[in-house]
């Protein structure tokens, strides 16, 4: 079983590191309008945003994984 971890978070690595940002046309134009401070902002949120996106599926993987074996004793 944990081979099957192993893999599946191999591939999750793997393809995101594969990922490219996408957005509409609008919302690059206005980044590139606005200055270098607000550009440095929104990179910066967006590591917040995935940060607390990671942590809230991390939680609830954990959460699942402990009331899920106390259910199979």
């Amino acid at each position: 079983m944990r081979f099957m971890y192993a893999i599946v978070l191999f591939c999750a690595l793997f393809f995101a590191l594969q990922a490219h940002a996408q957005g509409c046309s609008q919302c690059r134009d206005n980044v590139a309008q606005s200055s270098p401070a607000m550009q440095q902002g929104f990179r910066h949120s967006i590591y917040l945003l995935g940060g607390a996106a990671l942590f809230f599926c991390g939680v609830t993987f954990a959460v699942a994984r402990v009331f899920g074996s106390e259910k199979s004793r």
